[in-house]
């Protein structure tokens, strides 16, 4: 029977729900009343039992108690840092939190449900995080999670939940790679050729970059003002900062929502449906940068082969 709740929008032509299999990796026991595992500390790698055939996606939520002061939204985002995902030894997804709130922003069109306490005798809540995953399951190569917790400041007895969703059978998926590529521009405006190839793992259908300095009522100069990418040296993309990115919340630069405030540093630029063949040809980023010295994060979005 196919429903169309916000959370479970499948219907019977996506998805067989005789074999989907829905298993919890992380919360706390039966019966608790804490919304999932304690989170006072770093989680190292742990497998995740392959229950299917395919390893659809992670769902992810994670909880703060909020004190002395009130904590925004974006801050608290940063209590992941990175969330790593891995077949055997090979990295799928290595983002912080915020990232993958963009991320789900990028290739659901959805956003997370989300709390953010004002009063600082509270708590602050991400959740419903949806991590695209889409990867068979290798009985030689298990999955393996693991999250780096980064403490922020006013914020305790922290809780993450994560629960795995096998064999969702959604048609046209393919494998997702998403890794985090942190990088400082320079140290002079101008234009910048970055200095690692995009992963050949498969077809590039977006980046994702993170931005120290944006648009904003009193600023017009970015960290990227311009991209561009390079095929074996030729330019086969280019989007300006302000007209190509692809807005994926309600955006205003003055008096945002809270989600919004957390995706407003993300810009997102996407190559769907076609994309670019990342494997046959070498492909390079080149970013204009005009608000110099910047910390910054590349997120190429990869559909895997």
């Amino acid at each position: 029977m196919a429903t169309s709740d916000k959370f479970f929008s499948y219907t019977v032509d996506r998805i067989n729900i005789n074999n989907m299999k829905i298993s919890k990796v992380w919360d706390a026991a039966d019966g608790s009343a804490t919304p999932g595992r304690a989170f006072t500390a770093s989680i190292s790698q742990e497998a995740i039992p392959n229950d299917g055939d395919e390893l659809s996606m992670l769902k992810l939520g994670v909880k703060g108690a909020v004190s002395t002061a009130a904590v925004a939204l974006e801050t608290f985002a940063g209590l992941i840092q990175p969330f790593t995902l891995r077949q055997g030894p090979d990295n799928k997804i290595v983002l912080n939190l915020d990232e993958l709130v963009a991320l789900m922003a990028f290739y659901y069109k959805e956003m997370p449900s989300c709390g953010e306490n004002t009063d600082a005798t509270g708590n602050d809540f991400l959740g419903g995080i949806k991590i695209p995953v889409y990867t068979k399951s290798d009985s030689a190569k298990q999955f393996l999670v693991q999250a780096d917790r980064s403490a922020v400041t006013n914020i305790g007895t922290e809780t993450v939940a994560l629960t795995a969703y096998f064999d969702l059978a959604e048609a046209n998926r393919k494998p997702i790679h998403a890794v985090r590529i942190a990088h400082t521009t320079a140290g002079s405006a101008g234009i910048e050729t970055l200095g690692a190839r995009i992963v050949p793992e498969g077809k590039l259908i977006g980046l994702i970059i993170k931005e120290a300095n944006g648009f904003n009522d009193g600023n017009i100069d970015v960290s990227v003002q311009r991209i561009k990418i390079l095929a074996n040296g030729k330019k086969v993309a280019e989007f300006n900062n302000l007209s190509d990115h692809t807005p994926v919340e309600i955006e205003d630069y003055v008096t945002p929502l809270p989600i919004a405030d957390l995706l407003r540093q993300f810009r997102f630029f996407d190559l769907r449906p076609a994309g670019l063949d990342a494997k046959a040809q070498e492909l390079v980023v080149q970013i204009d940068v005009q608000d110099v010295s910047d910390a910054i994060v590349i997120i190429p979005v990869i559909e895997q082969e």
